[in-house]
């Protein structure tokens, strides 16, 4: 919350709920609507995405890291992009797309911050990509990312 003075956390947590999810729980579900995202006070969730059929784990969050960010910057008929679930008991704070419309100032302080983490994940990806390219994996077309390949048949 870089740039955050203490009104702005005032009003920010004031547009916030308090959730709590039990281990094991699923939080978020990848491909259903959503326009929240969730900062971690306590506890442990872990993201994953599917690839195929087989459930993909990304990376695991704690205190102090947030998810569902991308729900507020990308259009609302886009799914979410990965599913979410508690590794232990977790609470965090929900903040609705449609409360930052409240607080004008200090959204457009939190988009500045939610910019530098997207930026900083999407840094990660791509040097993720470019050292398996380098290492020899196959790394599919940019263009086929997140279809499902095609069946072969022989000709």
């Amino acid at each position: 919350f870089a740039e955050f003075g203490p009104g702005d956390l005032q009003d920010f947590l004031a547009q916030t709920v308090g959730v709590s999810y039990e281990a094991g729980e699923k939080i978020l579900a990848e491909g259903e609507s959503g326009r929240q995202m969730y900062i971690i006070l306590s506890g442990k969730v872990a993201v994953m995405r599917k690839s195929g059929k087989r459930p993909v784990h990304l990376m695991n969050l704690g205190p102090g890291e947030s998810f569902g960010e991308m729900s507020l910057v990308l259009p609302a008929n886009i799914g979410r992009t990965a599913s979410i679930h508690a590794l232990e008991r977790t609470a965090a704070l929900r903040l609705d797309y449609d409360n930052l419309a409240r607080i004008p100032d200090t959204a457009a302080k939190l988009y500045r911050n939610l910019a530098r983490t997207l930026a900083t994940r999407l840094k990660i990806s791509t040097d993720l990509v470019v050292f398996q390219m380098q290492h020899g994996a196959d790394i599919p077309a940019v263009a086929t990312i997140g279809k499902m390949p095609r069946k072969k048949t022989d000709y």
